[in-house]
């Protein structure tokens, strides 16, 4: 006789837990299956919240010789202990617009499986300290020589308008796309600045020219984006967002369980990250940034996070 287990798993380590439900034939195939997925490692992620790379990488460097993170829950204050060994971790995906200091230090890395997410748009006026195009761009190009271009997504992010129109023209995708290119880098990701609460309130404060165009002008603008992403060879791939399918274009994850599982060449968890927004695609990690105690001071001023912002820019949009 055939005997079925049904099994509830609650996955804790995010805000809203999702049960995932698991049937077993029998008991042998339940005990095969629990071993591999407790013994799966742990992708960390660092960081949504700020820049880690750019002004925190001592505190990252800090974390991976005591071998692990408390973390505070942003919503729940609850706090948890990530577990930072190599053999616990199996990729450590850096999120930045400023690899500079990451450079100069990564021997610190050296036991990790590493995965580039690096944002270079041109919004100066936005984002008054971030670093140029150009030294950003050179920064790619070392990053894939050292490390390969396959580690690395290239972020166009995020593409805001004005009343007048888009504030990053597609020309700016096409030569910043071009420069990727040459550095071997084919996987790009675009999504479109969403007006959060805070996030309206700030540029209405500052008296900032910026809208939420509608939707049919988001999916010209796309299509005109697949198009030159095309011409490039990239891939192009949209985050966060629903367009209603356009040609050229798949949805992101720019967490991508998938991919690094294959260059890592071991299974890394694959199911959805239920910690992030409903339209997020991206598959299981931790992060081990903070809102509160790691405030970023690229202080973009269409920040979803916790950014130091001084004042408006004196050619602000």
């Amino acid at each position: 006789m055939i005997i079925y287990f049904l099994f509830f798993f609650y996955h804790v380590d995010h805000v809203n837990p999702v049960p995932n439900i698991f049937f077993f034939c029998c008991e042998p195939c339940e005990k095969r299956f629990f071993k591999g997925y407790l013994s799966m490692k742990e992708v960390i992620s660092a960081s949504r919240r700020t820049d880690i790379p750019a002004f925190y990488l001592e505190h990252l460097i800090r974390f991976i010789r005591q071998e692990y993170a408390e973390v505070v829950n942003p919503y729940s204050g609850l706090v948890s202990r990530v577990n930072l060994q190599p053999e616990s971790v199996h990729t450590l995906v850096l999120w930045s617009k400023d690899f500079n200091l990451f450079l100069h230090k990564s021997d610190s890395f050296k036991d990790f499986n590493l995965y580039f997410l690096f944002t270079v748009n041109e919004l100066p006026f936005l984002e008054p300290r971030v670093p140029p195009v150009s030294a950003r761009l050179e920064q790619a190009r070392e990053l894939a020589l050292r490390f390969g271009p396959e580690r690395i997504g290239w972020r166009f992010d995020p593409v805001i308008f004005s009343s007048e129109g888009p504030i990053t023209p597609v020309e700016t995708y096409g030569r910043i796309g071009l420069k990727m290119a040459e550095a071997g880098i084919h996987r790009s990701i675009f999504s479109f600045l969403d007006l959060y609460g805070k996030v309206r309130t700030r540029i209405q404060r500052m008296s900032l020219d910026i809208i939420d165009p509608p939707l049919e002008m988001k999916r010209e603008y796309a299509s005109c984006l697949a198009s030159r992403a095309s011409e490039l060879g990239m891939s192009l791939e949209s985050c966060s967002e629903d367009l209603g399918g356009i040609e050229g274009i798949t949805p992101s994850s720019c967490i991508d369980g998938r991919i690094l599982s294959s260059l890592a060449g071991e299974p890394a968890p694959i199911a959805k990250d239920c910690g992030q927004r409903p339209s997020c695609r991206c598959t299981v990690s931790r992060d081990i940034g903070s809102y509160s105690s790691m405030p970023c001071p690229h202080g973009c001023l269409y920040c979803y996070a916790n950014p130091v912002v001084r004042s408006k820019p004196e050619n602000g949009t």
